[in-house]
């Protein structure tokens, strides 16, 4: 009789997967003090467990954990069959040696294991696989493959019944075998790959699949960029309502899902200037018309990735998840004249994933019945406490762009206090150890266009070994700080806070969990004059999570005058160009008259002289549209100028 090798090679974080934290540390306090329970292992593989209170509890082979029988009252997953596990290892791993391999390995191993899922289930995955969905490979010791919805994890070589995949299935979905499927795919293109895309195809080298006709959709969306750039973002948003209604009705037809969240996203920043909420940014409005028609141009190229995965055909909008741990990342805030809001960003210490839960409340009266934004309550919680405590949930739902909602029902979900090493449990990307590690990866991602779109992108955390600097820099209202990651003079990150109205106590918060000697921060990263910095959202400290955000107003704390003013002629340029642009979609192109295409061609010419001819070029070639009134060019022209800018801008 051989023994159960799925079973002795589960380490403690793949159990800790497959159930929860509280159930494998009772399990392994019980193998500590030897209350074990009686483990036999029958004929056919079947695990059975005896506890000296009377439960049984039985696993038989190709099972999932929590489909393991149990005779205790327990409705769901137990500490029994936990206990099993632990206990069949204690029993079993020194007579067949330790089965714990850290190795990279390949699941296309498990292909005939998925033949025998049910064939429901293998009818639903091959209705998925039809749409050629993009998914993104891992190898190594745990195997992960990231679904447009989902994340699988492989935590066993042998038994694919032990995969996990994060919706609410968990074990044995279809998911699972459309990760085995890739990987397999994988392997045929590129033995022994570390990672790698790939875009599902089972039909063995057939032809990519034809898109709809896009024409309608195309056309309704550039039709609604060239009247938001010849009127502007600031005319009144009804004259755009049914420009917008038409883009979303004619780009859901195809089911571009990134395309639809990107309009959502531009609606809402369009919302949000004429309410005059204190992050809405024309600069921010100039680069969300500028990606979409980006990523409307990248996907009708001829481009490496397929249309497809450009545009999301075939991701779902929304998905259940399993049990679900949350790890807090900080917060953004924000107020306008009639409605202030709150997004809590959280990472998932299995997956890496980074979701983020938002909620908006009527702005309250100033008064004896006001509450201030973070005082809000949220899952039952005030969001000051909320932010830096960790969520262990079973009752999420994710949408396609990483947006979560989740269940307050108390048996459901609960809010539990953070442990000082929560963030330890991060490993990369989404945890980078150095600056060097941190642009690297950075590098590495195709552009913003072409990627699965996110409520927020490039949230990082880094260590933080010494604070160099922090200044307050009166002209941009802006606190400003340098931080040494690593260990090496040129190993620094620039954090940089602007004050907000919404959150009148962040700034002075920082500036006291920067002097408090953090151990980390983290927070969203961007390249600035070929300098990365971050805008910070937490930070860890000894004495816990500070989220400045939602941060109390003190005293305010003692500040030096200044500026990390390095930046070169040539970024001033860029940055000057970009500033134009955003003018110019604000107030609309059709309403400033010669003086302004005065001021663009005076901007050609300067970057012209600066060597920038390309830049030049379409910046005049983007001017002359509006004077032959090409407005359907227009929008095209003016997004690679943009693109071409900011790639710029991020690196000179």
């Amino acid at each position: 009789m051989s023994t159960r090798t799925d079973l002795l090679e589960l380490s403690v974080d793949a159990l800790t997967a497959l159930s929860n934290a509280g159930f494998v540390k009772r399990a392994q306090k019980d193998v500590v003090e030897g209350k074990l329970p009686e483990i036999e292992q029958q004929d056919d593989g079947t695990v059975l467990a005896r506890y000296a209170d009377g439960v049984t509890t039985t696993l038989p082979p190709g099972l999932p954990l929590r489909e393991a029988r149990c005779s205790c009252p327990a409705t769901g997953l137990c500490r029994h069959r936990v206990t099993l596990v632990l206990a069949y290892q204690s029993r079993f791993a020194g007579q067949a040696g330790d089965k714990r391999d850290s190795a990279p390995w390949c699941p296309s191993t498990l292909a005939g294991a998925v033949e025998l899922l049910p064939r429901a289930t293998l009818d639903q995955a091959r209705r998925m696989a039809a749409a050629r969905p993009a998914i993104r490979l891992s190898a190594g010791s745990t195997p992960t493959a990231r679904l447009p919805m989902c994340d699988v994890r492989f935590l066993s070589r042998t038994s694919l019944a032990l995969a996990r995949c994060d919706c609410r299935q968990a074990e044995n979905c279809a998911h699972i075998a459309l990760a085995v499927w890739a990987f397999a795919q994988g392997e045929r293109q590129q033995p022994g790959f570390a990672g790698m895309t790939v875009e599902l195809d089972l039909g063995a080298g057939a032809a990519p699949a034809q898109l709809q006709d896009d024409s309608g959709a195309y056309e309704a969306i550039v039709a609604l960029a060239s009247q938001l750039w010849l009127d502007g973002t600031s005319q009144n948003p009804m004259l755009v309502d049914t420009r917008f209604e038409k883009a979303l009705q004619e780009a859901g037809k195809p089911g571009w899902r990134w395309v639809l969240e990107a309009l959502a996203q531009l609606r809402g920043a369009l919302a949000g200037q004429h309410a005059r909420a204190s992050n809405a940014d024309p600069a921010t409005l100039l680069h969300l018309v500028s990606m979409l028609m980006a990523r409307l141009g990248a996907a009708r190229a001829q481009t490496p990735l397929p249309a497809s995965q450009i545009l999301g055909v075939g991701v779902s909008g929304e998905v259940a998840l399993d049990h679900l741990r949350l790890v807090p990342m900080g917060s953004q805030c924000w107020s306008g004249e009639a409605a202030e809001g709150v997004r809590l960003i959280w990472a998932d210490p299995d997956t890496l994933a980074v979701t983020v839960m938002e909620k908006t409340w009527p702005r309250a009266d100033t008064g004896t019945g006001a509450v201030a934004l973070r005082d809000r309550r949220l899952v039952g919680m005030p969001l000051h406490r909320l932010a830096a405590s960790q969520i262990v949930t079973r009752a999420a739902r994710r949408r396609a762009n990483g947006l979560l909602t989740v269940g307050t029902a108390a048996t459901q979900t609960s809010a539990l206090p953070l442990s000082g090493s929560a963030w330890d449990t991060l490993a990369s990307p989404l945890r980078q150890p150095d600056v060097a590690s941190l642009r690297a990866h950075l590098r590495s991602l195709p552009p913003d266009f072409v990627r699965p779109l996110h409520a927020i992108e490039h949230v990082h955390v880094v260590p933080v070994a010494a604070l160099v600097d922090c200044l307050w820099d009166a002209a941009s209202q802006s606190l400003c700080a340098r931080v040494q990651v690593a260990a090496g003079e040129d190993d620094l990150l620039t954090l940089r806070l602007r004050h907000d109205p919404a959150t009148p106590g962040a700034i002075d918060a920082l500036a006291r969990a920067l002097e408090d000697e953090p151990l980390a921060v983290a927070g969203s990263v961007s390249s600035e004059a070929g300098q990365l910095g971050m805008t910070p959202l937490a930070l860890l400290t000894a004495h816990g999570l500070q989220v400045p955000q939602l941060a109390a107003q003190g005293t305010p704390a003692k500040l030096a005058s200044g500026r990390h003013d390095d930046k070169s002629a040539l970024h001033a340029l860029l940055e000057g160009t970009i500033d134009l642009l955003a003018h110019s979609l604000r107030q609309g192109l059709r309403h400033q008259g010669d003086a302004a295409l005065g001021r663009a061609a005076q901007q050609a010419a300067a970057l012209r002289a600066a060597g920038l001819g390309r830049c030049a070029e379409a910046l005049a070639t983007a001017m002359d549209s509006v004077k032959n009134s090409d407005a359907r060019v227009l929008p095209e022209r003016l997004a690679a100028l943009y693109a071409l800018l900011h790639t710029l801008a991020s690196d000179s």
